[in-house]
Parts: C-alpha cells; sequence; structure tokens
C-alpha cells in the first residue's frame, strides 16, 4: 500500500494540474461568448484578402517552429504549461480588443480614460505620424510603429489587425512571463498557472490588453527585466529592456532602478547602468523627433511641465481611491462608474464604487483580501530574511509605494495606470505565499480565489460591452 502512494500523489498532481487550467480555458470561450452577444461592436466582420507574401511569411514561421522545438524537445515541455496560458490568452484578449477597440470612430476616455483611438493612430494608422506625443513617452513612435507594419506583413496589410494582434501579443507575454518567474521562484507547476492566470485574469489586463494603449507593453518589460535579473542575464539585454521601458513612459524606468538595486544589491553597477540606459534614451529621443517632428523632446524641462494638467488635489478621499486601485480595483473590479457624455459612454472608478459588486462578486472580493492580509502578514514576518526572494519581494513593496506616490497626485482616473504596478502586487504575493502555496490544501482556496476573480471580471467586461453597444453599435 505505501508502495503505491507515489503513484497516487503523481496521478493526483496530473488531475490538479488539468483543474487548474480551468479558468483560463474558460476565459477565450467567454469572450467569444461577449462578442457574440454584442455583434454590433464585435469587429467580426472584416474581411480582407490574402496575398501570397502573408501566405508564405505564417507557413516560414510555422515551420520555424517545428524546427525550434523539435531540436529543443526538452525545452518544449519545460514550458509548455507556459505556451498553453500564452495561446489560451492571446485568444481572449485578441478578441477583446476586436470588442473594444474601433478604428472608424474616437472612443478616447470611453474605457477609464484610456486614449485608445489616438494611440491607434499613433501606432498604426497613416495620419498618427502627426498626432503628436508628449514627453514623457520619449520615443514610443519608433518603437510602435515599426512593430506594427511589421506585424502588418501577416496581417495582409491591415494596419487595425496588426495593432491589436501586437497587443493581444503583449498581454499574453505578461502571462507567460509571469508564469516563468513564479514557477522559478516557487518551483511548483500549479503555483505558476494559478498566479499567471491571476494576472492575466486581472481586470487590470483583461481591460488593457484588449483596450490599444502603451501600458502593458510597459507591464511586459517591467516583468522582462525582473526575469532577466533573477536569471543573471546579460547586462545588456537588461539594458535593452530597460531602455524599451523608458522610451513607452519615463516614470517606470524608477521601477527597474529600484528592483535592479534591490535584486542586484550593488548600488555603483545599478548606477552606472542607469546614467548608460538613460544616455542611451535621450539620444532615441532625439532620432525619434527628427522622424516625427510631433514628437517632444524629454530633456527640456518645459516640456515635461505640460503634465501639470494632470495633477490632482491630495486629499483623504484622493488617497483612499488611490489605495483602492492600487490593491483592490486591479484584481477584481467592482461595476464601474457609467456617465454619458457627447453621446459617448464613459467607465471610471469613484469613491465608493467599492460598494458595486454583484452578489456574485463578493466572493472575489473576500477571497482577494484575505490573500493580500496573509501576504503581507508573511512579508513583515520575514522582513528580515537575506535571500533572493526576499530581496524581489521588498522591491516589489518598494515599486508599489513608489506608483501610490506618483499617482496621489497624478492622473484623472488611477485605474488607467494598473498595468503599471498590478504585475508587482501579483509577484509580491506570490513570493511571499511562496512556502504555504506549496501545500496542497492551500492551492484549493488559491484556485477558488482565481476562478471567483475570473466569474466576477468577466461579468465585468460583460457589462461593460453592452453598454458600449447601444452607444457605438
Amino acid at each position: 500500500m505505501i508502495d503505491q502512494l507515489p503513484t497516487y500523489n503523481h496521478q493526483l498532481r496530473k488531475w490538479m494540474l488539468v483543474f487548474v487550467f480551468t479558468p483560463s480555458f474558460i476565459f477565450p470561450l467567454a469572450t467569444l461568448f461577449i462578442a457574440a452577444r454584442n455583434k454590433s461592436i464585435f469587429q467580426g466582420r472584416l474581411s480582407f484578402s490574402t496575398p501570397t507574401l502573408t501566405i508564405v511569411l505564417w507557413m516560414l514561421i510555422i515551420i520555424a517552429a517545428a524546427l525550434f522545438f523539435l531540436k529543443r524537445q526538452k525545452l518544449f515541455q519545460e514550458n509548455l504549461q507556459g505556451l498553453i496560458l500564452l495561446l489560451l490568452f492571446i485568444v481572449g484578449y485578441y478578441l477583446l480588443a476586436r470588442i473594444f477597440n474601433r478604428f472608424d470612430i474616437n472612443t478616447n476616455n470611453v474605457y477609464f480614460e484610456a486614449d485608445n483611438w489616438s494611440w491607434l493612430r499613433r501606432m498604426a494608422l497613416e495620419d498618427g505620424r502627426d498626432l503628436g506625443i508628449r514627453a514623457v513617452h520619449p520615443f514610443s513612435y519608433i518603437l510602435f510603429r515599426p512593430l506594427v507594419a511589421t506585424m502588418s506583413l501577416f496581417t495582409s496589410g491591415n494596419p487595425y489587425e496588426a495593432n491589436i494582434s501586437v497587443l493581444s501579443l503583449a498581454g499574453g507575454g505578461c502571462v507567460f512571463l509571469m508564469w516563468k518567474i513564479v514557477k522559478q521562484i516557487s518551483s511548483d507547476e500549479v503555483n505558476a498557472i494559478l498566479f499567471a492566470s491571476l494576472l492575466g485574469l486581472s481586470s487590470s489586463h483583461l481591460i488593457f490588453a484588449g483596450v490599444i494603449e502603451t501600458y502593458i507593453f510597459s507591464a511586459l518589460c517591467l516583468l522582462f527585466s525582473v526575469w532577466l535579473l533573477i536569471n543573471n542575464k546579460s547586462i545588456y539585454l537588461l539594458a535593452a529592456a530597460d531602455i524599451t521601458t523608458f522610451g513607452i513612459t519615463i516614470s517606470n524606468i524608477v521601477q527597474q532602478g529600484i528592483t535592479t538595486l534591490l535584486v542586484l544589491g550593488n548600488l555603483k553597477r545599478t548606477t552606472i547602468l542607469f546614467a548608460f540606459v538613460i544616455s542611451i534614451s535621450i539620444g532615441l529621443n532625439i532620432l525619434s523627433k527628427s522622424i516625427y517632428p510631433s514628437n517632444e523632446y524629454v530633456f527640456i524641462p518645459g516640456n515635461l511641465s505640460g503634465e501639470r494638467e494632470f495633477q490632482k488635489e491630495v486629499t483623504l478621499k484622493r488617497a483612499v481611491l488611490m489605495a483602492e486601485n492600487l490593491f483592490v480595483y486591479n484584481i477584481t473590479a467592482p461595476e464601474p462608474y457609467t456617465s454619458i457624455r457627447n453621446e459617448m459612454p464613459r467607465f471610471n472608478f469613484l469613491n465608493g464604487t467599492i460598494n458595486q459588486y454583484a452578489w456574485f462578486g463578493w466572493p472575489s472580493l473576500i477571497f482577494w483580501l484575505g490573500t493580500l492580509i496573509l501576504a503581507f502578514f508573511y512579508f513583515l514576518k520575514d522582513i528580515r530574511l537575506n535571500t533572493s526572494n526576499a530581496h524581489l519581494a521588498a522591491a516589489m513593496f518598494v515599486c508599489l509605494l513608489f506608483n501610490y506616490v506618483l499617482h496621489i497626485g497624478y492622473g484623472v482616473e488611477p485605474f488607467l495606470y494598473s498595468p503599471d504596478w498590478t504585475y508587482a502586487l501579483v509577484l509580491f504575493v506570490a513570493i511571499t505565499l511562496g512556502g504555504t502555496a506549496k501545500q496542497n490544501w492551500f492551492k484549493i482556496p488559491l484556485f477558488l480565489l482565481v476562478l471567483s476573480i475570473f466569474v466576477n471580471n468577466m461579468w465585468i467586461l460583460y457589462l461593460i460591452a453592452g453598454k458600449v453597444s447601444k452607444y457605438l453599435g
């Protein structure tokens, strides 16, 4: 009987792995259901010819991928679970992007103050090169326009398709990187799947991997930097990731500086690295300005002073709202406040929105708050530990504090910036609960947490899509 226990545990583990994939497997089906219920805004009937070049390119990619994994079967097997998650979330995010983005109607400020129509034009459309980008996005033009133009080779030259494809790939990439990082720091496959699913199904990533903006790309770069750091990868790769982050939004370079300093523990090396990063970034900003004159110089103080229009008065209400967005709304969202301006719907999270959960949404809030409290308990308990995981958890905590201080007085809608800190929050919880999460009994409430968040957030997306379809259909 005792000899049969290893076999029994192995079978139990296999079934558990299949079981924890359930929310992620259902996700693309749920988004397809939302699309089917809102055909008037789902851009599913767009058709375009498929030239020979596009067919050849896709065939070459498939052949190259097949040859790569045939020669590296071990690598394929090691990453199979992450690749499954990657594919599921790419499909789900792609469907959401088709629902929420229109190339023919200005939908700026509809989704939590996102400028998605403007960014579609800047990234993909011909007239976007003259639209202008503020100095806080130093060389977004030369990052996104070539990227989307390259992707358009695989979408028969359709820039809209290319843009939402790049967006969904970035969202799926965030999930894959979270899976890689958690698997490495916890050495537990179930934990990796659940925490990666938690990030992918969070309200922040469901919205901003489906609505064209820059924030999901920043999250991807921030996660990539973490992965590079914990694997002690080439300093040049790390610099490239940091430069890309700076080019998208300058404030996020601070998070990478914090993480690099606390993980490496070397002030001199960190200072040299970021002096190099900023120098190269300024050069790329000058290059971007020379190609796209509407781009602003980041090194001219007057250009950055324009950000004052987004400053908000620091009050107790603002402090509470920021805390709700930092720790709650970005993971499991209440029903947003909806208003109609200029015959367009607007969705926002206001003070008191936390009371607007559906009856079946309250379990997600209770599960999440319980998990968060437990994570902070273990963090404070183990705060003096001198381990790599403890240093990374401290880095994520400081990144959360940085975002709180930055956005308590900046930004009309705090939720708009939530991808910039949601990765840090999920990683913080995954690291601090690493020991407890390895226990089989804890995997049940962790799975229920992910499942309840999935149910709640898909309901929110369903409501948003339904309200939008009345005006944009």
